[in-house]
């Protein structure tokens, strides 16, 4: 079984570089391409890394898959604003 680690999206997200994203901009990846062998998304950069995949329709389903999704949804409304 491969253990899977939750990977923060920076892209879209507003954090610069030593800023964590929010805990609901992820997307779970392998251990090796999140952070191990290969090309994982640390060693290419994330633009490298991403090319390709639509990462907001990957966070936006686990919001809404998400148990605080409510809570979630109320913080990005207060921050439109």
């Amino acid at each position: 079984m491969t253990a899977v680690e939750v990977a923060h999206v920076r892209l879209g997200s507003g954090a610069g570089m030593g800023q964590k994203p929010d805990d609901w901009r992820t997307v779970s990846l392998c251990h090796d391409c999140h952070n191990g062998n290969g090309k994982p998304q640390h060693n290419i950069g994330e633009r490298s890394f991403w090319r390709g995949i639509d990462l907001e329709a990957l966070i936006e389903a686990f919001i809404a898959a998400s148990p605080r999704r409510h809570v979630i949804e109320q913080i990005r409304k207060e921050r439109a604003q």
